[in-house]
């Protein structure tokens, strides 16, 4: 079985190696946040208002 530590240096080689798979890298990596922050966006505005219930006679629905 190889060394954990020689198979990661070996996968940061090749990855520095050619700058085509750092763009690629980045770019999952953007994308995996892009898609996270456009989860998180419609979570909470598919939430409902929540209102205190001391401002409660205050509001008027707006």
């Amino acid at each position: 079985m190889a060394d954990i530590g020689t198979t990661v240096e070996a996968f940061f080689a090749t990855l520095l190696s050619n700058p085509l798979y750092v763009l690629l890298l980045i770019g999952a990596i953007v994308f995996i946040i892009l898609i996270l922050v456009v989860y998180h966006i419609h979570k909470v505005r598919s939430e409902d208002i929540f209102v205190h219930q001391a401002w409660g006679a205050n509001w008027k629905g707006r």
